[in-house]
């Protein structure tokens, strides 16, 4: 039986990776659908493991899932963001007009750029094959980037957001974009996208307006992008939600898509999560599935099997050992699924 588990990219992941941004459909910009600007990212990520950082310092940490042998996810933990150039989106923020000669009061809302998770870590790149989806796997990808911070957490900024992908219409448009962004970069969207994973975001910090954009004037549909998720970036949102992120009306300056965060420890997995001893390793267990951790960093993996805890030890699956690399007497963290 081949168990599916998360371990750190590898330079001979490209092709396979690249075959899943393909699948993506476009605007994930941490999983760009251009196998140059990929090759890169992952050299970069490789680069990142092997520094041995001792604080955070704008590694990326891009891990894949494997299930027997082949690469069906992808997703990561950015220790810290924005350090060269900062790291901008909007805050919707409400104000309060009134007239006592028109008795008339209404709140209008401003989009206002903001730097607020400058130097915050961040999790993304979460992205399932469509061949997979329903079994489990989209949660595996999102839980195993808190297992990822909890096993060092020195090597990560203590304050964890996440972007999500904005709403777009059937025809592929993207509203927001088009009644704001594209009238300051003088591009389409997909074009600043590809900017952005490829070279950074130098230029929105560049080329984005300094003062607030109200959102009255933008047109309906603009409005309605709002913090508004892409399809098939619900899920995802919904299990951040769990995990203990908040929407706190921060938006994404490119399509307005929601961006949610937290306090590290307030982080579920991570909060519950705890070190147990390998007792022993068996087969056939008739227990529930956990989520397992072993190694750090460049030695990470995580997976979901059977694991039969008893006080601080715990009883593995043979198969479930063999992924993440441990025999009896090592170390996992456990956390319940």
């Amino acid at each position: 039986m081949s168990v599916a588990f998360m371990r750190p990219v590898r330079e001979a992941d490209v092709d396979a990776v690249y075959e899943l941004a393909l699948q993506s459909g476009g605007g994930m910009t941490n999983l760009p659908a251009d196998r140059e600007a990929l090759k890169a990212r992952i050299g970069f990520a490789s680069e990142c493991y092997a520094k041995h950082a001792k604080e955070p310092g704008g590694e990326v940490y891009m891990m894949v899932l494997e299930r027997a042998g082949k690469v069906i996810g992808t997703s990561g933990v950015f220790s810290a963001i924005g350090l060269d150039h900062g790291f901008i989106n909007y805050r919707i923020v409400k104000e309060f007009y009134s007239s006592s000669q028109l008795d008339k009061r209404c709140i209008r809302r401003a989009l206002v750029p903001s730097h607020d998770f400058t130097r915050r870590a961040e999790v993304g790149m979460l992205f399932i094959s469509p061949d997979v989806r329903g079994g489990g796997y989209g949660k595996l990808l999102a839980r195993s980037r808190y297992m990822f911070i909890a096993q060092k957490p020195s090597i990560i900024a203590d304050h964890v957001c996440a972007e999500l992908r904005g709403w777009r219409a059937p025809d592929g448009s993207q509203p927001f974009w088009n009644a704001v962004g594209r009238h300051f970069f003088d591009m389409e969207f997909e074009e600043a996208d590809g900017c952005n994973a490829a070279w950074g975001n130098e230029f929105v910090e560049a080329l984005l307006p300094r003062y607030p954009i109200y959102a009255e004037l933008l047109p309906p549909d603009a409005q309605a992008c709002l913090g508004r998720p892409h399809e098939s970036a619900e899920p995802a949102l919904k299990m951040l939600l769990a995990e203990g992120f908040v929407f706190n009306d921060y938006i994404d300056v490119f399509d307005g898509g929601p961006l949610v965060d937290a306090r590290t420890h307030d982080i579920k997995t991570i909060r519950e999560s705890r070190m147990l001893t390998v007792w022993d390793v068996a087969d056939h267990l008739h227990c529930a599935d956990g989520l397992l951790a072993s190694g750090a960093v460049s030695t990470f993996r995580c997976c979901r099997g059977k694991a039969l805890v008893e006080g601080d030890t715990v009883i593995l699956d043979r198969h479930v050992a063999a992924a993440l690399n441990v025999e009896k007497g090592g170390q996992v963290r456990w956390a319940a699924w």
